[in-house]
């Protein structure tokens, strides 16, 4: 394992870089927004054996993952050709000095052995991510099958179906609206900024689930990594408006095999802020946890990365909630980086969680650049959203969400 740290002007684009360097498989660590003249900062983890051996130029690693798991081969317009392992015999290797990427790894080993040239399972990690393309890609068909049906609908060459739909809104939603208001009887060839009001409420109608409730009792954030978990838990905690008026203790929820796999503990950064911080690893670890913090005011309790494979993520969930069992009453958060790919988080997914969550935290929300994206996927989870980070500043960038405010965010009203 090798931890790099990249700076770009966002975090999404410092992501990006990552990737390209050293592939898919990078884990984020820890994102800092940019802030003034200073860049947007990551931290990520990299696997270095298995990036030596699959590190291609970038734009060839989904061609040749999808060749892995087809058993065939992937080439390119150039001379050299991709052969991927079929089992008996060794692969040909193309003649040249293009079989070897100037410091990019190699497109072929230098010497193949009848051991490595037999045929082998898919690697777990490679087939994780096998799965996440093939689930992208079948989206991406439903995506487009709606697209080419409604794009001859009457409502998508109206200027402001057109600015909704560059927002990020699918064609069906945008469809959608539009025909809700005219069975209201609005008329679509009406004034510009009537239409806009008239749309603004429809919409905010659809976000009514997402109306914030008050956090009350512990509360325990879940969420993937780079969601900012731990900073939400600081800015909480040191908010007037939140909880920043009471006496708080944090614990930290350690995974089970904490010792064999990477972990980055929060404990020396709550304690920067000087917030109380314990960690937690067991049930009796808990019990006695609980005991030392009955006198304060507010719980709140950190968690480890949740995976987005749903068997790692049950795995994790479960030994947690076996943790919580004496919390009670318990609020369960899920923290979303509202940049991220929402198509990697599906609505559904969150729901058969073992950890359901209550209400849902968006961070990041100053980056968004297409909030109509978002807006699908808010409407689709019907979770209450109780509130958005916007910046790093620590609590000043928390506040309560508003649906008006973000439709009319959205809208430009």
């Amino acid at each position: 394992m090798k931890l790099h740290t990249l700076t770009a002007p966002s975090i999404q684009a410092a992501l990006l870089e990552a990737r390209r360097r050293f592939g898919d498989d990078v884990v984020l660590l820890e994102s800092v927004p940019a802030q003034g003249d200073q860049p947007a900062r990551i931290t990520v983890m990299v696997d270095q054996p298995q990036q030596e051996a699959e590190r291609l130029p970038f734009g060839y690693a989904g061609a040749s993952r999808l060749a892995r798991k087809a058993g065939t081969s992937a080439t390119t317009t150039d001379t050299a050709v991709l052969t991927v392992e079929r089992g008996n015999g060794s692969p040909p290797r193309p003649s040249g000095n293009r079989a070897h990427l100037d410091r990019r790894g190699q497109l072929f080993p230098a010497e193949t052995s009848a051991a490595s040239a037999s045929a082998s399972p898919v690697p777990a990690h490679l087939a994780d991510q096998l799965e996440r393309l093939h689930r992208r890609l079948a989206r991406l068909e439903r995506q487009l099958g709606g697209a080419l049906v409604g794009a001859s609908h009457r409502w998508l060459g109206h200027p402001l179906a057109g600015e909704l739909l560059r927002q990020g809104l699918q064609p069906s939603t945008v469809i959608r609206l539009f025909d809700r208001l005219v069975a209201q009887g609005f008329d679509p060839e009406q004034p510009d900024e009537q239409l806009r009001w008239a749309l603004a409420r429809e919409m905010r109608r659809q976000l009514a689930p997402t109306t914030p409730r008050p956090l009350q009792g512990p509360q325990v954030v879940i969420g993937p990594a780079g969601a900012g978990k731990t900073t939400l838990l600081l800015k909480l905690a040191r908010h007037a408006g939140f909880f920043g008026r009471r006496m708080t203790a944090v614990l930290v929820l350690l995974p089970e095999d904490a010792e064999s796999q990477p972990y980055l503990s929060p404990v020396e950064l709550y304690r920067r802020f000087g917030l109380p911080v314990q960690t937690v690893a067991t049930p009796q670890e808990m019990t006695a946890a609980l005991r030392r913090v009955q006198g304060f005011d507010q719980i709140l309790i950190d968690t480890p990365s949740l995976p987005l494979q749903e068997a790692p993520a049950r795995r994790l969930l479960l030994h947690l909630r076996q943790l919580l069992t004496p919390v009670l009453p318990l609020q369960v958060l899920f923290c979303l980086n509202a940049t991220c790919n929402l198509e990697d988080i599906l609505p559904d997914w969150i729901r058969r969680l073992p950890l359901a969550p209550d209400a849902l935290v968006l961070t990041h929300l100053d980056e968004v650049r297409r909030v109509g994206r978002l807006y699908d996927w808010l409407v689709a989870l019907a979770c209450p959203v109780v509130c958005v980070s916007r910046g790093a500043r620590v609590p000043d960038s928390l506040e309560a969400f508003s649906p008006v405010a973000f439709i009319e965010h959205l809208l430009r009203l």
